[in-house]
């Protein structure tokens, strides 16, 4: 059956509409006439999948990578149509979740579109006896695709792939299951991470991959060892982390450490949060997810004090090292979860909260407690529109909406990175 495409909803569904029921299938742009083939009917909605593109859109282009489904499934389409069609799902989740009518929002573009991933994880699929890099299939969990270079990475790390999934096939090297790559913008150093399960040869995977180093600026090679939901660390080659720089300062980063995988939109939210502080004067700062201390660390020189809260061991330990770094002192480290430390931070008279959790939002201790006793400014950087326009309507009733950007971390992709600015209603 055919169907024409009206537009792209959160999060990358094409939407048509048959015989008075709505249709969500895996591809077509806007405007496109498409068959497709139904998987699942319900009662008001029809899911199902794109087989064929009849009348195509002239936004249209050919993809780059020919896995792309798997990589960045928005290469199919212009660049100015993805920032359109991401700023108006935005626009669209505000409406309906919060009766919100954006004039905008505002979405900043990615300077560079290709190349701009810091990072890359590919599971090792063995196929006839060949060890190939894949990506998770589209929502399978246990299906892959092989990879050729990759064009949301740059070139070095996709040279670097190659020749270890070379050099695994040259030793038979059969016990790595997953491979991670992260480069520092900063030097250029790569630091590689494998993953393996217990009672591996790791004298075998050492030889293998000892020169490794002369063929690529390698900082370090970590096997990462899965025992049960563990991950163990163990150093292979070099050293086990790595150094990163971001608007000035210096951060060290280890194989499982979160830092943004696009160093051109961090400088870029960096900035909005700095604004923010700026008209405060010199703020008190908590930093809810601190992670390594990105935020923190590059507001701290304006702020009469910063707290940082963490949970993950990893973390806290690479968070007290760049404090030492960036020689930053007016620093508290708050080890714990955001939801065991909101009560005493918020007793400290706060000017200033900044909140980039996970995908699953906020905790509702931490909606309800901030809600209940407001603070003047909250800088919210949310990976998930659905899940932040959930917090904004418990945020609502004491807080108002000043800025609402969607900054475009992820090109080519239905990944969306939205930067709200509330203050004190």
């Amino acid at each position: 059956m055919q169907v024409r495409i009206k537009k792209l909803v959160y999060p990358g569904k094409s939407l048509a509409e048959l015989e008075g029921k709505v249709v969500f299938t895996d591809a077509g742009l806007p405007g496109e006439l498409v068959e497709i083939e139904p998987v699942r009917e319900r009662s008001s909605f029809i899911e199902a999948r794109t087989i064929a593109v009849i009348e195509p859109s002239l936004r249209r282009v050919k993809p780059r990578c020919g896995h792309y489904k798997a990589c960045s499934p928005w290469q199919d389409m212009e660049y100015a149509l993805q920032l359109e069609v991401k700023g108006g799902q935005v626009r669209e989740i505000f409406a309906r979740e919060l009766r919100l009518e954006l004039a905008g929002p505002e979405v900043v573009p990615s300077p560079k579109i290709w190349g701009y991933r810091n990072r890359a994880r590919f599971h090792v699929l063995r196929e006839d006896g060949e060890a190939r890099a894949a990506y998770h299939e589209p929502g399978e969990e246990h299906a892959f695709i092989p990879t050729g270079p990759c064009h949301l990475l740059p070139d070095e790390i996709n040279a670097l792939c190659t020749d270890v999934m070379d050099t695994t096939n040259a030793f038979e090297i059969g016990a790595i299951t997953d491979i991670e790559v992260r480069r520092s913008s900063a030097d250029g150093q790569m630091l590689v991470a494998f993953e393996f399960g217990p009672g591996t040869d790791v004298p075998e995977i050492r030889k293998a991959f000892g020169g490794l180093s002369d063929r690529f600026p390698v900082a370090g090679v970590v096997g990462l060892v899965r025992d049960r939901a563990r991950l163990r660390e163990i150093p292979l080659l070099g050293k086990p982390f790595f150094n990163e720089t971001a608007a000035g300062a210096r951060f060290r980063l280890g194989p499982r450490s979160f830092f943004q995988v696009n160093g051109d939109m961090l400088l870029e939210a960096v900035g909005e949060m700095r604004r923010v502080a700026e008209t405060v004067g010199e703020p008190r700062i908590a930093d809810l997810y601190c992670g390594v201390g990105t935020f923190g660390i590059l507001l701290a020189q304006g702020a009469k004090e910063v707290f940082g809260v963490e949970p993950d061991p990893e973390n806290l330990r690479f968070l007290r090292k760049n404090l030492f770094a960036n020689g930053v002192g007016n620093y508290a480290v708050c080890e714990g979860t955001s939801e065991e430390w909101i009560g005493e931070l918020l007793d400290r008279e706060l000017d200033l909260v900044l909140v980039d959790p996970p995908r699953r939002g906020l905790e509702p201790s931490i909606v309800r407690a901030l809600a209940e006793r407001p603070v003047p400014a909250i800088v919210y950087l949310s990976c998930n529109p659905a899940t932040l326009a959930r917090d904004l309507k418990g945020l609502g009733q004491a807080y108002v909406p000043e800025t609402v950007k969607v900054l475009d971390f992820f090109p080519h992709t239905p990944h969306i990175e939205t930067l709200v600015v509330l203050k004190r209603g």
